[in-house]
């Protein structure tokens, strides 16, 4: 009697786990939080803040026409403005500290679920794009990338997902707005005093880097994970832009004697983008009187929110693009602007 009595225990318990494993399985689906297999349900609310998680199932499920790719230079873009100044769906994939690899894992993401996309945008970060090939911020995880349901068990059973995710948001009626996913550095303090806090000013080392320094890294990255998206997506426009840090990035680029490297590289990239014809640049980093007041900037590169408006403006009316007849003489005015500034005049 006792060991059919274990056995029927035993078989009660089984069949009590895989119910409540079913539940908190159906529970994740349901909910979707990831947006793996569903757009967000009007029922439940939906917190948008883990850009490695959400990232590839709004790429999956959303309904949009263009896409936002970049750094955290490109956070606090309102999608909204994009419908209103183009007639543009989009959604912003941003991912902080975005390198070329980054952005190419997310355009054969794009090519596999929206074959109809119209326009691109892409944030460029030249510290990124010499970076040594191969590099990416965080890695998109698999199990959120792929179509495989088998190792979706790391998505259905994940304490973290249903607590931060799915519990929380609904007790507290927390819903991020789309046009806001990933908002962050608005809310940071601003100024010369903020900028303080994190930045010391540098050193002159007297040395100049060679003009080629970046070149090698730069090239590979720009042949292997920029350009083949471009070719294979000839029916898509896409907007490079390269966004304005602080006059104090310039400073600390200005010690090391990296400037002409810089202007040579960003020289390259936009050589190479601008060979295609559905690709349009920007170029934002000689606004000079924007980058040299310091009230715009939270540290030395983050700038406001309004930055980011003021670029979607101009990506609307083609102000601050460059063209193939003028991007040289753009950037070599530029780097002589930027070797002849005095740079403790905005930080003594």
């Amino acid at each position: 009697m006792k060991i059919i009595s274990y056995k029927k225990a035993f078989r009660i318990i089984i069949v009590v786990l895989c119910t409540a494993l079913s539940l908190i399985a159906a529970l994740v689906i349901l909910v979707d939080p990831f947006f793996q297999y569903h757009k967000p349900l009007s029922c439940f609310h939906y917190v948008i803040d883990n850009q490695i998680s959400q990232n590839p199932g709004m790429i999956k499920n959303f309904d949009y026409d263009s896409v936002i790719l970049g750094s955290s230079m490109t956070v606090n873009f309102d999608t909204l403005l994009f419908d209103e100044t183009m007639g543009l769906n989009t959604i912003k994939l941003s991912v902080n500290a975005a390198y070329p690899l980054d952005i190419s894992t997310y355009l054969e993401l794009i090519q596999e679920y929206n074959s109809d996309i119209e326009t691109v945008f892409i944030g460029i970060d030249p510290l990124n794009y010499h970076a040594e090939p191969g590099i990416m911020a965080y890695g998109c995880p698999e199990y959120l990338c792929d179509d495989n349901l088998f190792n979706d068990v790391s998505y259905l059973f994940n304490r973290d997902v249903i607590r931060e995710y799915i519990i929380k948001p609904q007790l507290k009626k927390a819903d991020t707005p789309l046009n806001q996913a990933y908002w962050s550095w608005m809310y940071m303090g601003y100024g010369k005093e903020t900028i303080a806090l994190s930045y010391t000013a540098p050193e002159m080392t007297g040395v100049t880097l060679p003009a080629d320094s970046f070149m090698d890294n730069t090239i590979f990255n720009m042949e292997n994970y920029i350009q083949p998206h471009i070719e294979n997506m000839e029916d898509t426009k896409f907007v490079i832009f390269f966004p304005p840090y602080s006059i104090l990035y310039w400073y600390n680029c200005m010690a090391e004697g990296s400037i002409p490297a810089y202007m040579a590289e960003i020289g390259e990239i936009m050589g190479r983008l601008l060979a295609y014809p559905n690709v349009e640049i920007y170029f934002f980093q000689n606004n000079y009187e924007y980058i040299t007041n310091l009230e715009h900037y939270c540290d030395y590169t983050h700038y406001n929110h309004d930055m980011n408006d003021y670029m979607t403006y101009c990506f609307a009316d083609g102000t601050y693009r460059v063209t193939e007849a003028d991007y040289r003489e753009v950037l070599q005015k530029m780097q002589d602007w930027l070797l002849a500034f005095d740079y403790e005049s905005c930080w003594p």
